[in-house]
């Protein structure tokens, strides 16, 4: 695996041209993004125990971290906090205080956290707030259904591949999910790539915001994203990218200018996603063709696929994964183990009250949540068994 800093070049100043392009999707501008959670090493033995959570460490000498002890009275009111928004009952706190066995009346405690309607909204806000979405029923749709899918344990891969009742409401009297499917026009749906809410809050030309929306949730990263074991020097920089360097289009955008950065690096990603978005107008209906434009001064024009892609090239989500459509493109997401292993972390940084991986750089060390990624792995992909596992873990519980 490639070390954090062979990824960490240095990078030059955007041209004019990338102002122009990056401007509309926050594109690939080096603004600080830290490493890729998958930049970590994962261990010291083999890399193929990566997903079933064998992780093995080198022995340490004590630290502080040694001194910690349980307490589950405290472990307690910080879930109840973060599960619920509420502190816990003076029942469940002297429950637990009275018990032979505080651990398990923590559980059965944490159960019942979990089992509130006020966990249901909890999750809503915490999917809001990961997806950078909301405001409105029409923007709300997806964070409803990312939070109804850990709610009701239900697996991972939904998310991404999920064809019917993918745009649910939320009755806040009746405290429960309402069935509701995304009229979109789409002609297959694919869990949260293709809700109306969310195509249109990050309409832009040429699809780019759609593209970093995916990319920086999902995978955790902000782009480039791909790297070649072999960088080619080329003109004011490397052209870092596994993707051959003519895989995408010079007109009517240059995306092979390297006057002063090597453009490629990021939109040979880039731009093998974005025609898989295009047909989303800006409400975020599904159209026949196009309805992005290509930001061309003065007179923008509708985007094609060739402003994209030379002839005869396919849209693929990385370098080896085609993806000819959005259930495709869903497809390899919920088998890419670099978005397991990002959500897991983004739940794990809820738990510990971390910040944002992606804007905040609160990167989670692999052998921290090892141990989840294999859990999720054999528990059905439960996120919520998973969360459960994270709030009952010794990391929590001692203070």
């Amino acid at each position: 695996m490639d070390s954090i800093r062979s990824k960490l070049k240095a990078r030059s100043a955007l041209t004019a041209l990338g102002f122009v392009i990056l401007g509309a999707t926050g594109g690939c501008a080096d603004d600080g993004a830290g490493p890729s959670i998958t930049d970590i090493p994962w261990t010291k033995g083999d890399p193929e125990d990566k997903l079933g959570g064998n992780v093995t460490t080198e022995h340490q000498e004590p630290t502080v971290l040694d001194e910690r002890v349980v307490s589950y009275n405290d472990a307690l009111r910080t879930a109840s906090l973060k599960l619920t928004d509420r502190l816990p009952t003076l029942q469940q706190i002297e429950r637990i205080a009275n018990a032979d066995d505080p651990k398990l009346e923590y559980e059965v405690a944490l159960d019942e956290l979990l089992e509130s309607p006020a966990f249901q909204r909890r999750m809503v806000r915490f999917f809001k707030d990961v997806f950078r979405q909301g405001g409105s029923a029409a923007l709300d749709t997806a964070p409803h259904f990312a939070a109804r899918i850990v709610v009701e344990g239900r697996p991972l891969k939904e998310l991404f591949t999920a064809t019917e009742n993918n745009c649910p409401g939320y009755d806040n009297d009746a405290n429960a999910f309402v069935d509701g499917d995304c009229a979109n026009n789409v002609p297959k749906h694919a869990g949260v790539l293709t809700n109306p809410g969310t195509m249109r809050q990050f309409y832009s030309n040429m699809a780019f915001r759609r593209v970093r929306w995916v990319q920086e949730v999902f995978a955790c990263t902000k782009f480039p994203t791909e790297y070649s074991e072999t960088p080619k020097p080329m003109g004011a920089g490397s052209y870092t990218s596994p993707w051959e360097f003519d895989s995408i289009s010079n007109t009517p955008i240059d995306f092979h200018d390297t006057k002063s950065v090597i453009c490629a690096n990021c939109h040979t990603t880039i731009n093998h996603l974005a025609p898989l978005f295009a047909n989303f107008d800006k409400d975020g209906m599904w159209q026949n063709d196009s309805q992005v434009m290509t930001p061309l001064v003065p007179d923008p024009v509708k985007t094609e696929l060739s402003h994209w892609l030379p002839a005869g090239e396919l849209t693929g989500w990385r370098v080896d994964q085609p993806a000819a459509d959005l259930p495709a493109l869903g497809a390899a997401l919920a088998a890419d183990p670099n978005v397991t292993e990002c959500i897991v972390a983004r739940l794990w940084n809820y738990t510990m009250s971390k910040e944002d991986i992606v804007t905040d750089l609160s990167t989670v060390p692999l052998n921290v949540i090892g141990p989840y990624i294999g859990e999720l792995a054999n528990n059905g992909e439960n996120l919520r068994e998973t969360l459960r596992s994270m709030f009952k873990s010794d990391d929590f519980v001692k203070f």
